[in-house]
């Protein structure tokens, strides 16, 4: 009998000891004060106003970020399950949030999408590999709620760069010629363009995002942001 009792008391003071450490793995904002990772933050949200961003319940961004400007990348500690909160301006309550991981020694980009009972944050791990020596390096984000679900970026010329992506996803980073970038941005397999738009030149040995946002179709545009 006793060891029955013995085993039952090793029995639950292993599930407890289990319990305790799953808790422990899921806490929120656990922060490794050892580690660091770099994030960029971005307002990709046409009709917010201007925001702040919190990190962990940590500003890194006090205030002011407008609809289509982004921060230089900021220094932080790295960590699991931590609170993102785009605030407005004056605000105490979050006008987005989520949690995510930030891996120690990455680079992320964070952006406020989606407007009003949609806005969301979207987070892309960025890979900062240095293009080939005299050419530019680009991905594309589709955060745009009036585009259709799934779209095709193409050339002024009809070639693609970016085929079947879906919204709130990223395309890889490709190999681009500097210079002026004509776009033309298609639900997936159409023909009829969604508009046209011109990007500001593309510089050699440079990294961008090209990111689709916009509430209604009249407002579709993209905006175009420097990582190096």
């Amino acid at each position: 009998m006793k060891n029955k009792s013995l085993l039952k008391n090793v029995l639950a003071g292993l599930s407890i000891l289990a319990l305790s450490t799953g808790l422990t793995s899921c806490k929120k904002d656990d922060v490794d004060q050892s580690g660091t990772t770099n994030v960029k933050i971005v307002n990709a949200s046409q009709s917010s106003p201007a925001q702040g961003f919190f990190l962990a319940n940590t500003a890194l961004v006090a205030n002011g970020l407008t609809f289509g400007n982004a921060s230089d990348y900021i220094a932080t500690p790295s960590g699991s399950n931590l609170t993102a909160e785009f605030k407005t301006d004056g605000a105490t309550t979050a006008y987005a949030s989520d949690n995510f991981s930030f891996d120690n020694g990455t680079h992320y980009t964070v952006f406020l999408a989606g407007d009003g009972q949609s806005a969301r944050i979207k987070v892309f791990k960025d890979d900062l590999t240095a293009p080939a020596s005299g050419q530019a390096r680009v991905r594309f984000v589709h955060l745009s709620d009036a585009a259709p679900g799934n779209v095709d970026i193409r050339r002024g010329n009809g070639d693609n760069l970016v085929v079947n992506l879906s919204r709130d996803n990223a395309s890889d980073f490709t190999a681009i010629a500097p210079g002026i970038l004509e776009l033309n941005v298609f639900a997936s397999g159409q023909t009829t363009s969604l508009g046209t738009f011109n990007l500001a030149g593309f510089l050699p040995n440079k990294i961008y995002t090209v990111y689709v946002t916009g509430n209604t179709a009249s407002s579709i545009r993209v905006n175009q942001i420097t990582h190096n």
